[in-house]
């Protein structure tokens, strides 16, 4: 370790263990004589107790306006800092300073730096060159930049130091108001600074409150076995009713919606620069990370539970494995084998971030569905690993009662409940978690995925989307560039910072928030019973419809063996079409040859090419009698019958032409959020990626659009035969896809329905859910009411639970004062 690096340990030590604790009582009074700091703080002059001989510092003062000189007398007893921070000013060195800088600069600087990437640099120069302006002058090469940064930050850590301190104060008066009559090692520590007591001593006691200066709920919690933690609590613990007070902060939710709604969600866009050393440890007093121990345990829980993936194997012969279900899961594990290769998220072992250049690769989220931040967690690993999840989802339930369930939306959900169920994680938990996939990335989703697990049709999820990490990630973009150079623990302070920003604001707005989702609520929900009322079907028997649809499509794969004759028959059918494309190809060559007009250079290109297409058609044709011959006497009269319809010949094509418009639509979507994500980046790898990818969109956009005509115009000839019955018996015409919403892939479009492009429908009198369009548009109305209504009823009780945090933050505050006002404690803290 160079000296350098000794010398910022040593300081930050000292930072934190001599001088910010000492520094809490003295800033709150001086807040309280400066209102808030709209007054000037004057001159504090208190005699020397320690009797020492005292020393003169010469202190350069930096103001908005002007650049003054200071003399301090200090001693032991009256260090530089507190003198300092009584007159409104705030050091840049623990001991010693030669540079103060006045408070309200500072507080100024934090809000902007909330608001816009943190620049000390530019910030540092514009004000020393506008003093320059002015004529005063700072002596050095670089004079303001270095001490102003020291000043700025620890001035940061004081705030927080404070605020967390009277979170402490209120939390002993809660205990008090609630009946507790132990007091805990942090209430004690909390009463000594409150009297003013230097925290050197409980350090030297206790080295792990050194780094973080004060204890705080949330690491208590972490201490706490989690089958203890289940029978101790009787409602959620302090950290979460702080978190989020309209989830957590009020009674229990009725029996038939969840308790609460959470999502996750993982962005790799904020990467750390990996280093050969990390910067002074400095962890925020009320931080959102998950401890490192925690997320280990949970990685080394997953390596021993699972055996590493392999190259899935098929059954002798080249015969398909059955399909089924996974246990208590209602998808089929075809269905969610297909959603695994379909999401790049799923896929843990994809490398989306380089562990060689980035020691932080990503970071993944849990929050409410208000949007805000329940934890954080930073990433190591170069993919979305599921122990980051799992670890997320552990600490949630073990800060909550049992009892109290938990509906979670996260962009694989199926893949992580099928990890669940099928290698035992989070058993404790299961029987109260229920996962759905958000909104916006159910387009990667099968459509039989989809009926299960898209909050829109699962029970309990009301109009939440599981969006909010999106829109978190969107409001922390500024800082992309920023806390990829910074130091490690400079990047999870200022993230922490982020969060605390971001819940004040929330908090502030929740009012307006539960208003509008109220207003819009009972809009959708009228137009969702309008729908209904139009469809002429009663509740029940929609309903009814709806459970039919639900076991029918969500069906596992026929196996085989089960349906050898009918995939014997559509194979010699393919290999039919494939020989008269050829032939015909063939033939037209041919005439090339045989006419006396063609010219050489034709004539020379129609040789090269006729050999390998007489090739190629004699080996099809060989195939395709050995597959006849391989018919039985019905599969020969199905196969001659079949191969003459038209619409057998149609359906072919149709049934491609849809399959490979969804994955070409699907592969539009992510190259579409891939745009959105890397929008206003400032990294040149990310604006050329951004470029192609836009490159690559406009020039799919009208294949896309061909590909719909001419499946529309496939579904109008079906249908027409269908019409003249000219199509095998029972047949059904598939749906034209609208083009206006070709590019939406909702949850209810089109373009998820294979009904009518395959046998599965031709059967003697199809459910009307397949059939009638009242009754389809029957079942989408009753589907979105239902979770208008759940909606409803949440957004009262989210009303009851503001209000009952309210009234208990009221009283605790009001406790805390009176306690404090009577006994003479923590008085300084009573305007704050």
């Amino acid at each position: 370790m160079s000296a350098h690096q000794h010398k910022r340990l040593a300081q930050n030590h000292r930072w934190q263990t001599e001088v910010l604790p000492c520094l809490i009582r003295p800033y709150m009074s001086m807040l309280r004589q400066t209102d808030n700091l709209r007054n000037e703080a004057g001159m504090l002059d208190k005699a020397c107790t320690c009797l020492n001989n005292p020393r003169l510092l010469e202190i350069s003062i930096v103001r908005f306006t002007k650049l003054q000189k200071l003399v301090l007398s200090v001693c032991a007893c009256r260090t530089a800092a507190v003198q300092l921070v009584e007159q409104g000013l705030f050091p840049c060195a623990p001991v010693h300073p030669t540079l103060a800088v006045d408070i309200h600069v500072l507080d100024f600087v934090t809000r902007l730096f909330l608001r816009i990437a943190p620049n000390n640099t530019a910030w540092a120069d514009s004000i020393n060159e506008f003093l320059s302006s002015q004529g005063y002058q700072l002596q050095g090469q670089d004079p303001l930049r270095r001490r102003f940064g020291n000043a700025l930050q620890w001035y940061n850590s004081l705030q927080d130091l404070t605020a967390n301190f009277v979170d402490q104060v209120l939390s002993i008066a809660r205990n008090y108001e609630e009946g507790g009559s132990e007091v805990s090692d942090a209430e004690v520590k909390t009463v000594e600074i409150a009297k003013g007591k230097e925290a050197r001593e409980s350090s030297e006691d206790d080295d792990s409150d050194v780094d973080s200066g004060s204890d705080q709920p949330a690491k208590k919690q972490l201490r706490i076995d989690s089958d203890q933690e289940m029978n101790h609590l009787s409602r959620p613990s302090e950290y979460l009713r702080g978190r989020c007070p309209l989830c957590f902060g009020g009674p229990s939710q009725s029996a038939q919606d969840f308790n609460a709604i959470v999502c996750i969600d993982a962005c790799f866009t904020q990467k750390h620069n990996k280093r050969s050393h990390k910067d002074p440890p400095r962890q925020h007093p009320r931080t959102v990370f998950l401890p490192e121990s925690d997320v280990k345990r949970w990685e080394e829980i997953v390596a021993s539970l699972r055996p590493p993936k392999t190259m899935p194997k098929t059954a002798a012969g080249g015969e398909a494995r059955e399909d089924g279900y996974e246990l208590s899961l209602k998808v089929p594990n075809s269905v969610l084998d297909a959603c695994e290769a379909s999401f790049t998220a799923a896929d843990g072992s994809r490398e989306k971030a380089s562990t060689q250049f980035f020691d932080s690769t990503a970071l993944m989220a849990m929050l409410c569905r208000h949007d805000r931040v329940l934890w954080l967690v930073n990433m190591t690993s170069p993919g979305e690993r599921q122990h980051y999840a799992l670890a997320l989802i552990d600490q949630l339930f073990k800060n909550l009662p049992s009892g109290f369930t938990v509906g979670l939306l996260y962009d694989i959900s199926c893949s992580i409940h099928r990890s669940c169920v099928k290698w035992g994680f989070l058993d404790a938990y299961l029987s109260r978690l229920t996962f759905a996939i958000s909104v916006f990335h159910a387009y990667g989703h099968g459509w039989a995925c989809q009926c299960v697990y898209h909050p829109r049709k699962c029970d309990g999820f009301g109009l939440s989307d599981g969006e909010g990490c999106e829109r978190f990630w969107h409001s922390i973009s500024k800082l992309i560039a920023y806390l990829r150079i910074c130091g490690h623990h400079t990047r999870l302070y200022t993230l922490d910072s982020q969060v605390q920003y971001a819940d004040r604001l929330s908090l502030l707005g929740i009012g307006n928030w539960l208003a509008r989702k109220w207003r819009n609520t009972q809009t959708r929900r009228l137009e969702a019973d309008t729908q209904v009322i139009s469809s002429a079907k009663q509740d029940r028997y929609l309903r009814e419809q709806w459970k039919s649809q639900l076991s029918s499509q969500t069906r596992p794969l026929p196996r085989q063996t089960k349906n050898a004759g009918r995939s014997a028959v559509e194979e010699a059918i393919r290999l039919r079409k494939v020989r008269d494309t050829l032939r015909d190809r063939v033939s037209a060559l041919e005439d090339v040859l045989s006419d006396i007009n063609s010219e050489d250079y034709q004539v020379a290109e129609v040789e090269g090419k006729l050999p390998d297409l007489r090739g190629k058609l004699a080996q099809v044709q060989a195939k395709l009698i050995r597959q006849e011959q391989l018919l039985g006497v019905v599969g020969q009269q199905q196969y001659r019958h079949l191969a003459t319809s038209p619409f057998m010949a149609l359906r072919m094509n149709a049934h491609a032409l849809k399959v490979r418009l969804r994955n070409r639509l699907t592969s539009r979507k992510f190259e579409r959020d891939r745009i959105e994500r890397s929008f206003r980046r400032q990294q040149y790898n990310d604006r050329k990626v951004r470029t192609q990818t836009e490159d690559a969109v406009k020039r799919r956009d009208p294949g896309i659009q061909a590909l719909a005509r001419q499946y529309n115009i496939l579904c109008h000839k079906m249908e027409e035969l269908v019409r003249l019955k000219r199509a095998p018996r029972n047949a059904i015409a598939p749906q034209p896809i609208p083009l206006k919403e070709l590019f939406d892939l909702d949850v209810d479009d089109v373009i998820w329905q294979d009904v009518g492009l395959d046998a599965s429908g031709d059967i003697e009198n199809p459910p009307a859910w397949l059939t009638d369009e009242d009754v389809k548009s029957g079942i989408k109305g009753i589907l979105l009411r239902d979770r208008c209504d759940e909606e409803l009823r949440r957004l009262k009780h989210e009303c009851i639970a503001l209000y009952h945090w309210l009234s208990e933050e009221w009283q605790v505050v009001n406790a805390c004062i009176e306690a404090a006002t009577n006994l003479g404690r923590c008085s300084d803290i009573v305007s704050v």
